[in-house]
């Protein structure tokens, strides 16, 4: 059954070589294990979308949760999906704009259209913060 994890992480002090390097390790993985999804961070936490089989997600899991670059790694959201909501996307960084003020305008614009509405609240709640 195709599920959605939505899990928080803190990470702060990583440059944008970690990031760029996080991403591609990301892509590679989830393109493996047919996971997709995003990745948003805000200089100090990651906050990422997983989509797929519940064992492929708890194998990226897993993965995750063993990476030194990042602790107090928290599932948000474990919740039943009927579709992806990143089809495409085997992992699509969304940079939060610099200015607080607009990147809930800015985030919203980007998530995909059919995300689920309680995973929307959460990851918009996540670009406010600093």
């Amino acid at each position: 059954m195709l599920h959605q994890y939505l899990y928080i992480s803190t990470a702060p002090n990583l440059g944008s070589d970690d990031i760029s390097h996080i991403l591609e390790s990301c892509q590679r993985n989830n393109r493996e294990r047919n996971v997709t999804g995003l990745l948003l961070y805000n200089g100090r936490n990651f906050m990422q979308l997983l989509e797929g089989e519940e064992v492929d997600l708890m194998w990226v899991m897993r993965r995750i949760s063993s990476d030194p670059r990042h602790s107090g790694l928290s599932v948000l959201e474990d919740i039943p999906a009927q579709e992806r909501a990143c089809p495409d996307w085997h992992m699509r960084q969304i940079r939060l704009v610099d200015d607080v003020e607009n990147r809930r305008a800015a985030l919203d614009a980007e998530l995909p259209v059919n995300l689920a509405p309680e995973l929307r609240r959460v990851m918009l709640n996540f670009a406010a913060l600093n």
